[in-house]
């Protein structure tokens, strides 16, 4: 909630900048006309980028959110990364329970110690005060990144053996 307001301020603010600086140029010398863009000339992305395509603009929004956080209150903007990074790692259970065999409780019990690890960050980073609160969010962001790599492993091994099956062949 915290992070989808801090979001939402952080881009009024920047479009508000733009407008003023546009608004700025252009009073100051309104004999120059501001560049013609044409649109002929727009490449939009393949339809198969887009999500990853927002999805690198919502980290790229996070991540300015936590630098602006950071730098007026240190303390919320590790807190604010403790939520954000505990919920996704909850949410990579989701997936997870399509693995078959051990490998779904064995990935549950490595989100449990990457949660408990989270916590640890998060202690550690709010104990210190003179340490640097952007290299502990970055570290919880790691953990985060290392549990999504995990899970992605293992989903393609486990898709890898669906579809060369078990290997046991039928008998007719």
């Amino acid at each position: 909630m915290v992070t989808q307001m801090t979001n939402k301020l952080l881009a009024t603010v920047m479009a508000f900048a733009v407008s003023t600086g546009l608004a700025a140029h252009a009073a100051q010398d309104p004999q120059r006309a501001l560049p013609q863009v044409n649109l002929a000339k727009i490449t939009l992305p393949k339809a198969t980028s887009v999500p990853q395509a927002v999805q690198t603009v919502q980290t790229a929004a996070n991540h300015v959110a936590d630098v602006a956080t950071t730098a007026v209150d240190p303390s919320a903007a590790i807190r604010a990364a403790f939520q954000r990074d505990h919920v996704a790692l909850e949410h990579l259970r989701q997936p997870a329970s399509a693995l078959k065999g051990s490998a779904h409780p064995a990935f549950n019990h490595l989100i449990s110690n990457d949660e408990a690890t989270l916590v640890e960050l998060e202690k550690t980073a709010l104990a210190v005060k003179s340490g640097s609160a952007a290299s502990s969010i970055a570290a919880m962001d790691q953990l985060v990144a290392s549990a999504q790599a995990e899970l992605n492993r293992q989903l393609a091994t486990a898709g890898a053996t669906k579809a060369t099956g078990n290997g046991h062949a039928k008998k007719s």
